[in-house]
């Protein structure tokens, strides 16, 4: 849903509650949904992941914005997965795969990895029937595709993925505010999801730092950092508008 999650964010009324806004939605069909069935659906995904009042906010007001509107899938993919944990669960097993040497993915890889999840904090994998397991086994790998992250249509092969510096310093002050110190926030497993180890986004903190961007340095634990924004929200607003 990832074209039509970036509808239901440009038509957001953040003055507004979320009742307000999704009844506007379903009532104006302003997302162009080709059905009843798939405006409700859409309404109530959007309604369970997302807060745009509160933890999306900078979210909400990115899509306000032409570079936020440019970068829109990992932007996504980073609210997205924190609020869908087994999704984000999925995109760590991917790096693994990736990390130790393999090419591609298949369903039945993902079905294996799914159905060991059960005791991983997602219990409710147990209750799901095969043909549930299967689908959602299927949909991560989708969701992989969709982000880009793999590519191809039954073997899901990896791509050469970047996450590009706009969304990356926006990730970094997203992982500043959930971690307790710099450290920390740059050795979040979460990283993994945009296929940067802590090695590699190091490597491209000094790029940015060579280029006037930020201000990075580093000696053993000790991390002095200085970025254009102190959150997200004020990346957005103050850098991106």
């Amino acid at each position: 849903m990832i074209d039509d999650t970036l509808q239901m964010f440009q038509g957001w009324e953040l003055e507004a509650s979320k009742q307000v806004n999704l009844d506007q939605v379903r009532a104006s069909n302003s997302i162009g949904a080709s059905t009843q069935a798939w405006l409700k659906q859409v309404c109530s995904t959007f309604s369970r992941r997302f807060d745009p009042s509160g933890r999306d906010r900078a979210l909400a007001l990115a899509v306000l914005t032409a570079t936020g509107r440019r970068h829109w899938k990992p932007l996504l993919l980073w609210h997205m997965a924190i609020s869908e944990g087994l999704l984000g669960d999925g995109l760590s097993w991917a790096w693994t795969e990736f990390e130790a040497g393999g090419d591609l993915l298949q369903t039945p890889q993902a079905l294996d990895w799914l159905e060991g999840q059960a005791g991983h904090g997602h219990p409710e994998v147990t209750d799901w029937s095969e043909a549930t397991r299967k689908r959602v086994a299927g949909g991560l790998l989708k969701a992989g595709v969709d982000f880009g992250l793999l590519q191809g249509r039954v073997k899901r092969r990896f791509t050469a993925y970047y996450l590009a510096d706009e969304p990356l310093l926006y990730v970094l002050l997203q992982a500043l505010a959930s971690n307790a110190t710099t450290a920390a926030a740059l050795a979040d497993p979460r990283w993994l999801w945009f296929r940067l180890p802590e090695t590699e986004l190091e490597h491209r903190l000094l790029q940015l730092h060579q280029a006037k961007v930020i201000s990075y340095y580093r000696a053993g634990s000790v991390v002095d950092l200085k970025l254009p924004a102190s959150c997200a929200e004020a990346l957005v607003q103050k850098v991106w508008t």
